[in-house]
């Protein structure tokens, strides 16, 4: 099941203080007020005073102060005690645990605080644990905010707008006309309705699918000042279609005439094989960790950003090594299958000479070596060019073969050669000619 967490203000109507007039809400002379979660606390020194809390869930964990001169105290949950403790200390230490209790089966349960002395004890806040869906869901949780289209002020004239910055996203609709009401669709779940409590608070009629509830928001003692971003009102087990909320004033004798609406928490469950992170960490439902529906957080927006463009940035960079990389490795290749040839003796026929062994440029020349098979420029007059299926003129010979010793006619043959081949000896001998030929 998705699990998370209720952080429930020692302020919030959702704790009962008996008998009327035993608790103090958060004495302005306390220097350490401070200290406390949201800076208040509730506190008594009657004996058997108590402070009950109805909720939902599968445990409870209740914190307050540990104090000098503090006292003892009992907590029970349905009928059961399962603390029994004292708050005194050495040393003043704050929103330390005065009880838990976890393994509950998820349903209503009641836990109830007791002053077993007549030294004080105090509340600072409750921590509620509870779960939605079915096994292995995923929570999903959404912020209807005050200033959302989603809520509808009626009538509108009547109702006003306070933009301080302790309210959620700096935003609360508040009213004085008993008339007035506030109503707002969602679909979930379970919800939340935060608003604040003060001693010029009327009462709160809530309407839930036409169910109708009323409770306190800070008159008749139990609030001394005013108190931002509190639980007013839970409710779970709502199924996941739409369901309609309605808030309105309910003056009474000795309250004051405002109501307000701070924000409104859906929460619901996805099924699933894994955890989200959001149901894995038990969510905190404070409001500091809220968000305004449909509406992501500047600094997460900020966050979505600079992260963008710093992908950006190093995919760019990383696309710029690899074609560089690229480009290195052509021309490695190219090198391998491209060496350079180096100057060959007969590559330089200026060098050339019979009978010549030299070494030019770090090429050696062979006296054997022969210029006109690789290059058609001679390299000086009177050498031989060309290739050596080619005619050359650089030399010419006649061959002069007597037929016989009696013959006076000598046989004369040309073998003279083209410019540009090289000169070949001709080792075939003269031809014979035979008496009485």
């Amino acid at each position: 099941m998705a699990s998370f967490n209720l952080t429930v203000e020692d302020s919030s109507p959702l704790i009962s203080y008996l008998p009327a007039g035993a608790w103090s809400d958060s004495p302005a002379n306390d220097t350490l007020l401070s200290s406390y979660s949201g800076s208040s606390y509730h506190i008594t020194s009657t004996q058997g005073a108590t402070a009950t809390i109805t909720f939902t869930g599968i445990g409870i964990t209740i914190f307050g102060g540990h104090r000098q001169n503090y006292g003892t105290y009992q907590i029970s949950v349905d009928g059961q005690t399962v603390v029994a403790s004292e708050s005194s200390a050495g040393q003043d230490v704050f929103q330390q645990v005065l009880g838990t209790v976890s393994g509950l089966s998820n349903e209503k349960h009641t836990a109830v605080v007791t002053s077993s002395s007549a030294s004080s004890i105090d509340i600072d806040y409750v921590n509620v644990q509870t779960q939605i869906g079915e096994t292995s869901s995923q929570l999903t949780k959404s912020t209807v905010d005050d200033s959302d289209p989603s809520f509808i002020y009626t009538p509108a004239s009547e109702w006003s707008v306070n933009d301080q910055n302790y309210f959620m996203n700096d935003t609360l609709h508040y009213t004085s006309s008993a008339g007035a009401s506030a109503s707002v669709t969602f679909s979930g779940e379970a919800v939340a309705l935060y608003g604040t409590v003060s001693q010029d608070h009327a009462d709160i009629q809530l309407s839930l699918d036409g169910q109708n509830v009323t409770f306190g928001a800070g008159a008749n003692g139990f609030a001394s000042t005013l108190h931002s971003q509190i639980l007013l009102y839970y409710a779970q087990g709502l199924g996941s279609n739409q369901h309609s909320l309605i808030v309105a004033a309910d003056p009474q004798s000795g309250t004051g005439p405002f109501i307000d609406v701070d924000a409104v928490v859906v929460y619901s469950s996805i099924p699933g094989s894994t955890t989200s992170s959001i149901s894995g960490l038990m969510m905190n439902a404070s409001c500091s960790d809220m968000t305004s529906s449909g509406k992501l957080p500047t600094k997460t927006i900020v966050g979505i950003i600079v992260g963008s463009v710093f992908g950006f940035l190093l995919l760019l960079a990383l696309l710029l090594l690899l074609l560089r990389w690229r480009r290195w490795r052509r021309r490695g290749q190219a090198d391998l299958r491209s060496p350079l040839t180096p100057t060959l003796p007969i590559q330089n026929p200026d060098t050339l000479e019979a009978g010549l062994s030299t070494r030019l440029g770090g090429s050696r020349l062979s006296q054997n070596s022969m210029s006109s098979f690789y290059s058609g420029t001679p390299p000086e007059e009177g050498f031989m060019q060309g290739h050596s299926r080619d005619a050359s003129t650089a030399e010419s010979f006649s061959s002069m073969a007597p037929i016989n010793a009696s013959s006076a006619v000598p046989a004369t043959r040309d073998h003279s050669i083209s410019s540009n081949a090289p000169i070949r000896p001709n080792l075939r001998p003269p031809p014979l000619k035979l008496p009485g030929s």
